[in-house]
């Protein structure tokens, strides 16, 4: 269960940090559009629709945080749990953070990433993971202050299906 969650950044501005709502759709939407554009990336609406009934459906394991200021959604953080076979263990994927460029630096993601870590622990998993981008270097900075980065190195195999990944 994600609890609502207020507290003040380092520039004193109220941030809700909450689990993602039905309401949130409009604004969640657009904040991940521009999270995909980020990533050079175009979501169709087939791909906002689905990724907003993961969002959305209990049983799915993936799930959404929102970071909430003045009523407006200025961050959004979806995760999920994947197995560690060689501890037989669980651990937390971060898939995806995003922050409007407008609150960047203001301690958005920070706090997100900070309730993404009490989820898991929660939950009873071993860590937090995540990546991102080498050329990502705002991300960067506030990633080296609160996780350590890890030796591995990322390969992706895209099978000759025909399907988009």
């Amino acid at each position: 269960m994600i609890r609502n969650e207020s507290r003040r950044t380092k520039d004193s501005v109220e941030i809700e940090i909450r689990a993602v709502r039905e309401q949130d759709r409009p604004d969640w939407c657009k904040l991940f559009a521009s999270y995909g554009h980020f990533y050079d990336q175009q979501l169709s609406e087939k791909v906002l629709d689905r990724v907003w009934g993961w969002l959305m459906d209990g049983d799915h394991p993936t799930s959404g945080l929102v970071a909430v200021k003045d009523g407006q959604i200025v961050g959004i953080a979806h995760f999920r749990p994947y197995c560690r076979t060689l501890s037989g263990s669980s651990a937390c994927f971060l898939d995806d953070l995003f922050v409007v460029p407008a609150e960047r630096g203001r301690g958005v993601g920070r706090r997100l990433i900070e309730a993404t870590s009490v989820l898991a622990e929660k939950a009873g998993w071993d860590f937090v993971r995540w990546m991102t981008a080498q050329d990502n270097l705002q991300a960067q900075q506030l990633y080296e202050t609160v996780a350590e980065r890890t030796e591995w190195l990322t390969y992706q195999l895209s099978p000759q299906t025909g399907r988009e990944a």
